[in-house]
């Protein structure tokens, strides 16, 4: 009798072990995704959908696909593939057997919205209404607001233009057209409006003189320097100030107890501890920002408003073609009669203030 070797035995039982294991019948996408753009897609007996945003170029997609463990997937994961029809995906299991998927890509349409969502002006802290109805946007601005160079900050419906756009200076002296562009290339107009406040008579009350400043300028009004010479008051001092009256009934009192002096007939007159009033009835250009004072001795001053706010202003007085003369004022009382003098000299014939200026010392 012949002898068996180990060895032989050892080898017979691994191979019909190894004989009797089950290979693997698995043959399923466990996922399915695209990475640019970046979605993934929903699989449902055996159908895979994929929705990309409008506008997706679907000709050279690249899928990444996971499938079953020992499973392969033919076309293979990260293999681009041109979507404009399903793609029918083959996996095969470690058995041999073999599942068919179809993937689908479908490109969302292009979006209708075209709406103007905000309209912003940073700068002065404001938003504007927008009445999507009537396709009105508007906003009220302080009457001293240069509206020729606005810049607003303005928001549209996702994937939607705007024109002009948002960010550019615009001149709002007008109204101003929108168009919005939706993604799908239709169009709406919207129409901003930005109107000035009109308050009744933001000047009402006594304004007290802060600062004086004289300066010459070129020929188109741009300072030649900071500032030729300045004057400081207290403004909240009426014996030794310069204050402004301005009443209801658009008549007012310039009080000057500051003088030193004052320029009569081409000469000095010392005039010392004299109050000076001067009667003025003025009027107020909203849309020009300009202050009328006809003074009481025939000359009418038209005042540039270049900044107020409800407790102070400033102006700017141009003499002539070169010279300005800029004043600060705060207000010291609401109600003009409390504040005025007891007593006064009335100067009006004998006293000639030096040519084109209101408050020049």
């Amino acid at each position: 009798m012949k002898k068996v070797s180990i060895s032989f035995i050892i080898l017979t039982i691994l191979l019909v072990f190894s004989s009797c294991q089950k290979k693997s019948s698995e043959k399923d996408i466990l996922s399915f995704r695209f990475v640019s753009p970046n979605v993934e897609a929903s699989i449902e007996d055996k159908n895979i959908v994929a929705i990309m945003p409008s506008g997706t170029d679907v000709t050279n997609l690249v899928p990444v696909i996971s499938v079953s463990d020992k499973a392969t997937v033919n076309p293979a994961s990260g293999e681009p593939k041109d979507f404009t029809q399903p793609v029918s995906y083959t996996v095969t299991a470690e058995d041999g057997s073999q599942a068919v998927y179809s993937a689908t890509v479908i490109v969302k349409a292009k979006s209708s919205e075209k709406r103007i969502l905000s309209l912003r002006f940073a700068s002065l802290d404001l938003n504007a209404t927008i009445d999507e109805s009537t396709k009105e946007i508007k906003a009220t601005v302080p009457m001293v607001t240069d509206v020729s160079a606005l810049v607003p900050t303005i928001t549209v419906s996702l994937g939607a233009s705007i024109d002009p756009a948002s960010g550019v200076a615009t001149d709002f002296t007008q109204p101003v057209t929108y168009t919005v562009t939706a993604e799908d290339g239709s169009q709406t107009s919207y129409t901003a409006i930005v109107t000035k406040e009109m308050p009744v008579n933001p000047f009402l009350g006594v304004w007290g003189v802060e600062q004086l400043d004289y300066y010459n300028v070129d020929y188109a009004g741009n300072p030649i320097a900071v500032s030729l010479e300045t004057f400081n008051f207290d403004p909240y001092d009426i014996d030794n100030g310069i204050q402004l009256v301005f009443r209801e009934d658009k008549s007012g009192d310039m009080r000057d107890s500051s003088l030193d002096s004052i320029w009569v007939d081409d000469h000095y007159i010392v005039c010392p501890d004299t109050v000076i009033v001067t009667r003025y009835t003025y009027s107020f250009d909203f849309e020009t920002s300009v202050l009328y004072m006809n003074m009481e001795y025939g000359r009418t001053f038209a005042l540039q408003i270049v900044e107020q706010s409800t407790d102070a202003f400033v102006y700017e007085n141009r003499y002539a073609q070169d010279y300005v003369e800029k004043a600060y004022l705060r207000r010291i009382s609401s109600v003009p009669d409390k504040s005025k003098p007891t007593s006064y000299i009335n100067q009006a014939q004998s006293y000639k203030y030096k040519e084109g200026s209101l408050l020049r010392r």
